[in-house]
């Protein structure tokens, strides 16, 4: 186990099993956007390649509403370094209601993704981001080279989400904000 601490807010945690190619992470961090605005950036998967380390590519293969407040997007997700690339569909299902988003990998060369999101509001303009993954590769030799370019990837994460949203949400100008000023 490898922990990770940068600041008062950051915590990375980082599990692999012995003898196994699994790996665990979860990660929290305090950030100054409403959850509402965060869960929207989170769940707006296409836009990823902008800004997400090591994502080249997202093609959106459905997007559907089962029920209020419950949106399921499957898409198809291309990550990599150099000349090196993995691609995979998933399936992500955001609950408002719950303040959390679920990503599971459906191929790929993954034995098993799963991801979750969760968006704990501290007060209007404050969210404590928690995000956890565990994934395995289905062949052991792929694992060693390819584990790197999601270990870097999620590795970075939550930074990468606050840097967008500070792109986005200028000076707290989050659309969050904005609705409550009117």
């Amino acid at each position: 186990i490898l922990q990770l601490r940068a600041g008062r807010h950051d915590l990375l945690e980082v599990t692999t099993c012995p003898g196994s190619v699994m790996t665990s992470m979860q990660t929290t961090k305090l950030v100054g956007y409403p959850w509402s605005d965060l869960f929207n950036l989170v769940l707006d998967v296409k836009s990823y390649p902008e800004f997400v380390p090591r994502c080249r590519k997202v093609r959106l293969l459905s997007h559907r509403t089962t029920e209020p407040g419950v949106t399921i997007i499957v898409s198809r997700m291309t990550v990599g370094f150099s000349a090196f690339e993995v691609s995979y569909a998933n399936r992500t299902t955001a609950d408002t209601a719950g303040r959390q988003i679920r990503i599971e990998a459906l191929d790929g060369p993954l034995r098993f993704l799963k991801a979750v999101w969760r968006f704990e509001p501290r007060d209007e303009d404050h969210t404590q981001l928690h995000f956890s993954v565990n994934y395995e590769f289905s062949n052991p030799v792929l694992a060693a080279v390819a584990s790197r370019v999601l270990d870097a990837m999620f590795g970075e994460i939550l930074n990468a989400f606050e840097r967008r949203a500070a792109h986005l949400f200028p000076d707290g100008n989050s659309a969050g904000a904005a609705h409550r000023r009117r």
